[in-house]
């Protein structure tokens, strides 16, 4: 029988994140399907940090810091390190002469053997958490007709208070056309003006509001997983990504010249890749796969390393 690395050592986790904030190291050892332990930076830059512990099979990091830190800590227990890059890189040729065993970075460039592009950065959101979040509001939302779009709202969705009024009554209309309901998140810190603009231009649909600082729990994933197709407007990169792990259609309310940046580059990556489209002016479906990254990553590292 042959014993896998996690069997004859643990997985490490190195990587400084912010308090609270899940890095890309932890997210993808979230989803390697095995135990793993946290190990800060400076413990692990200490030379007696591998005295009287298990040596560690793996180790995922991320930061430069921490990568050098780990690369150090690898070589004593002879396992492989993988670091991965936080936001956009848009150097793979020296990513690919790096000294760690494999790199993950959210990149258009080609795959190599030490080189694993994703189309954008590792999210914790799964189909898994998306399917219990649908679970958990299934009940809740029983009430609201279909078509149900669910839309998130993000920081820069909207310049103006008449942008955000006439997108908000073009939605409306949209939706008004089927007789369904919206079921709306705000996530950024918009300037309250404009998301109110925004409402109110939906206020003639059936809708259901939620937005960032109110006392409940925060509701998007189960507004997606109850929902006939999402909606995206603003937000950073990984709402992107995160809006691309349900299985119905996702649409981005934006122009597409107006998409610039590395979120903009993502975007283009998502929408190429068929997991993304623009709104225009129906919600009409086509075959699109789940966006899962972090799980398609896990799984490589699962068949190289055995885990």
């Amino acid at each position: 029988m042959m014993l896998s690395v996690t069997q004859l050592a643990p997985v490490w986790v190195v990587e400084k994140a912010a308090a609270g904030e899940a890095g890309p190291a932890y997210i993808l050892a979230s989803r390697l399907g095995c135990l793993f332990r946290r190990i800060s930076v400076d413990d692990l830059a200490l030379d007696s940090d591998l005295k009287g512990r298990r040596a560690p099979g793996l180790i995922l990091t991320s930061g430069v810091r921490s990568g050098y830190a780990a690369l150090r800590a690898a070589r004593k227990a002879e396992c492989p390190v993988v670091w991965c890059v936080r936001g956009e890189a848009r150097t793979a040729p020296m990513l690919r002469s790096l000294p760690f065993d494999l790199v993950v970075a959210s990149s258009a460039a080609a795959v190599a053997p030490r080189f694993c592009p994703t189309l954008g950065p590792l999210s914790i959101v799964s189909p898994h958490l998306v399917a219990r979040a649908g679970k958990a509001w299934q009940e809740r939302l029983e009430h609201l007709p279909h078509p149900r779009v669910a839309v998130a709202v993000g920081e820069g969705a909207f310049r103006t208070e008449e942008e955000a009024l006439l997108s908000g009554k073009k939605l409306a209309m949209m939706v008004n056309r089927y007789g369904g309901s919206v079921l709306l998140s705000v996530r950024g810190e918009n300037r309250r003006s404009l998301t109110d603009a925004f409402i109110t231009g939906l206020s003639s649909a059936f809708m259901l509001v939620w937005c960032k600082g109110e006392p409940d729990e925060d509701p998007t994933l189960g507004f997606m997983a109850c929902s006939d197709c999402v909606v995206v407007a603003g937000g950073e990169s990984p709402m992107l990504v995160e809006a691309c792990v349900v299985d119905v259609p996702v649409f981005l309310m934006e122009r597409e010249q107006d998409l610039r940046g590395a979120r903009g580059r993502i975007a283009l990556r998502l929408i190429e890749d068929r997991h993304l489209r623009i709104l225009k002016d129906d919600f009409v479906p086509w075959p699109r796969s789940v966006l899962d990254e972090a799980g398609r990553v896990a799984d490589i590292m699962k068949a190289r390393w055995a885990l």
